[in-house]
């Protein structure tokens, strides 16, 4: 069963409250993440030489609501109909489909249990609520890298997972990265994502432009397109987590070329020894963001990521930044598109780079009621056969070992990941919320043409996460 809410909900301040709620202890989950970090960006490169990532055979071809009603089903172990009902509450609107596949085949396995899959527009607000109110879900998803989740981890509310027998199907460089620091597993990790351009090749061929190699070339060819009646760079402003991931990757791809210390430069920020404007990255990614932002179409304040990716698939827009994760709602609006997926192109002189992520890690909160359903569920999901079907229709990375990862379009994207030229996601080195603060701000600079303003935002905000 599936379940889909689109009611408006909490506020995202009041979702940061209730962040910080669960476990206060932000600057002990900070200190030490360096060094973690620098571990697990080592790792990756050797997730890339021995994870077969990179699959041979032929290519194949989406506030908060309410959940009360679930959550009091779900505790007392049934559905009405006298089998055990496991609630899913999952964050990832692109990956109901391939869920609801695999859910498929394991009711037909085990016939004895439903699960139930909720999907919520924002599943992350209602997850805070309901683990803070002890109205716990059977499973959801997370991510297992990013320093919230932790805090999530060290207060108690998610079960550990170390030692479970369906762990030894993830790769182990990809199980060895998702560890805390104490080096237990609370989340199982399924898929890796990455982010770059998707651009339309029907309309690239149609205005004769190739595809762009550096970041000149890649003005150069919205220079030309803009002029075009659906020659524009698309954004997603409405769903401003859209905009703190661009920035993200603009800061790494610069950070990743200079070598400069990303986490020492935003925590000398926060202690006031530097301003952002003294710091070239930050600079320079906040400049490119508001020079791709000026190629933009016509409404991007009133677009939402959904709306985005069916404008892309409809062809009404030659390019836009995003991850693997927007692949699926493409493909489902038009299969027959011909567009391809592209590293975010350097300067002149660079460097390009893929940033990556543990895009899905599925939990068990400690709380749960169905705990053996839960398991259940995990086991069959993690197998290579089932992870195989979840990869083809949601088209990231997966991190089971044996699965073949064929999406043609995504042949760039797989040729730098076997060259290693990837990263972690720098955000991972942010303290806890610091992004979804921060996207506030990138809006505000896009929407003012600010940049001076923004810079004196990030040092404005800043201090507040490092105290």
């Amino acid at each position: 069963m599936l379940i889909l809410h689109n009611g408006s909900g909490l506020s995202e301040r009041l979702r940061l409250r209730a962040a910080f709620v669960l476990c206060s202890d932000v600057e002990a989950i900070y200190n030490g993440r360096k060094e973690i970090f620098m571990k697990k960006a080592g790792i990756i490169t050797v997730i890339l030489l021995t994870a077969g990532l990179l699959g041979c055979g032929n290519a194949t071809a989406d506030p908060a609501g309410s959940s009360g009603a679930m959550a009091s089903e779900t505790a007392n172990g049934g559905s009405g109909t006298g089998k055990v009902q496991v609630e899913f509450l999952q964050g990832k609107p692109e990956s109901v489909d391939a869920y609801e596949e695999v859910i498929r085949l394991f009711e037909q396995e085990n016939d004895e249990i439903d699960v139930e899959q909720v999907n919520l527009p924002d599943t992350y607000t209602v997850l805070t609520t309901r683990l803070s109110s002890e109205e716990y879900p059977d499973l959801f998803n997370h991510f297992p890298l990013r320093p919230d989740f932790e805090v999530l981890a060290q207060s108690g509310q998610v079960l550990e997972l170390t030692g479970d027998g369906y762990l030894k199907h993830v790769n182990p460089s990809i199980l060895e990265m998702s560890k805390t620091e104490e080096g237990k597993v609370y989340a199982l990790p399924l898929t890796i994502n990455t982010m770059g351009l998707y651009i339309n090749k029907e309309l690239l061929d149609a205005y004769g432009l190739s595809v762009p190699s550096t970041y000149e070339e890649l003005i150069a060819m919205l220079e030309t397109a803009a002029d075009k009646e659906n020659g524009r760079f698309l954004f997603a402003c409405k769903d401003t987590w859209t905009l703190w991931q661009m920035m993200d990757r603009l800061l790494g791809q610069l950070y990743m070329n200079s070598g400069n210390d990303f986490a020492a430069d935003f925590a000398a920020i926060g202690r006031g020894d530097k301003k952002a404007e003294d710091i070239p990255e930050i600079v320079r990614a906040a400049q490119q963001m508001l020079e791709l932002f000026s190629f933009s179409q016509e409404d991007p304040f009133g677009t939402s990521f959904p709306q985005m990716c069916d404008d892309f698939a409809n062809g009404r827009g030659i390019a836009f930044f995003q991850g693997t994760w927007a692949y699926p709602n493409i493909k489902k609006v038009n299969p027959d598109l011909d567009f391809i997926f592209v590293p975010l192109p350097a300067e002149e002189g660079q460097k390009a780079y893929l940033s990556m992520n543990i895009d899905i890690g599925l939990c068990i909160p400690e709380g749960s009621k169905n705990i053996d359903g839960a398991k259940k569920f995990l086991a069959f999901i993690s197998t290579p056969e089932n992870a195989q079907v979840f990869n083809d229709a949601d088209g990231s990375m997966s991190c089971i070992t044996g699965v073949k990862n064929n999406i043609a379009e995504f042949t760039d994207a797989y040729r730098m990941i076997d060259q290693g030229d990837v990263y972690e996601m720098m955000s991972n080195m942010w303290p806890v919320n610091y992004n979804t603060t921060l996207m506030d701000y990138i809006s505000a600079m896009l929407l003012n043409r600010d940049l001076e303003g923004y810079l004196k935002d990030v040092d404005m905000i800043t201090p507040d996460f490092y105290q």
